[in-house]
């Protein structure tokens, strides 16, 4: 039987509350703590609690809690959403307008990436992949950039029980596979290669960084593989830009 929406909705509302119990005062707290807090017994405290701490939003160490780095990224991802679209416009026009090719922005959503702006180039063959759409992270070049930012512990929470389903021979098989080239791409701070989804489509992507270090969301120079030609020079152009807009962010 399914479940009373009151009860989920009930639930919910437990869940953040509990989270809210955690401030400079209180970094850490015991399941009676918690209890006592929300106003509620510890057995029912504790299926709360053992919920969060499943999704990765709160961490456990000698019978004490305290938020697990999930919940931070929920705050970078709601900062992505006010400031990335707004200050990442009309950098991203410019691009396209000066190479004549498309440029993409998009953020990393659990092991998806989600296109929040694109400006369209004219051309005849050109990489067109509409707002809002999700693809996986580890399929494209935006994508492999935002997961490159991440802890091993968290790709492995976040990929536990992921199918991968690589379309192109060259695209990563497993977790396994990513993670070396993860290792890579953070190293050189972009990546720039064909696309694992189209074929014929090759791409530039860079970070969009905040004050903070962490990667907000990433931004790609996309075209055809016989009109875009990855060199130094395109490569450089597009991580000045992106580091241009991470200024602002």
């Amino acid at each position: 039987m399914a479940k009373d929406p009151t009860y989920r909705s009930n639930s919910l509302l437990r869940g953040l509350s509990i989270l809210q119990c955690f401030d400079d005062r209180h970094p850490e707290m015991t399941l009676s703590g918690i209890a006592e807090a929300i106003e509620v017994t510890s057995s029912a405290a504790y299926r709360f609690v053992v919920m969060l701490e499943r999704e990765g939003y709160l961490t456990r160490k000698d019978n004490r809690y305290r938020l697990a780095p999930r919940v931070m990224d929920l705050g970078y991802r709601y900062l992505s959403s006010l400031d990335v679209y707004d200050i990442a416009r009309l950098p991203a026009d410019e691009l396209r307008n000066e190479t004549g090719f498309t440029v993409h922005v998009s953020v990393l959503e659990g092991c998806e990436i989600v296109y929040v702006y694109r400006a369209l180039s004219d051309r005849a063959m050109v990489s067109n992949v509409p707002v809002g759409t999700r693809l996986p992270a580890y399929s494209t070049t935006m994508g492999r950039l935002l997961l490159s930012d991440l802890s091993e512990e968290e790709l492995d929470r976040r990929f536990e029980g992921f199918v991968f389903a690589p379309i192109s021979p060259n695209a990563p098989a497993s977790l396994a596979e990513l993670k070396p080239l993860l290792v890579r791409d953070r190293k050189r701070g972009y990546v720039a290669n064909g696309s694992h989804l189209a074929t014929g489509t090759v791409s530039i992507a860079a970070p969009l960084v905040s004050r903070h270090g962490r990667y907000l969301a990433a931004m790609n120079l996309s075209g055809h593989e016989s009109q875009l030609q990855i060199d130094k020079v395109l490569v450089k152009r597009v991580q000045d830009v992106a580091a241009g807009i991470s200024k602002m962010l």
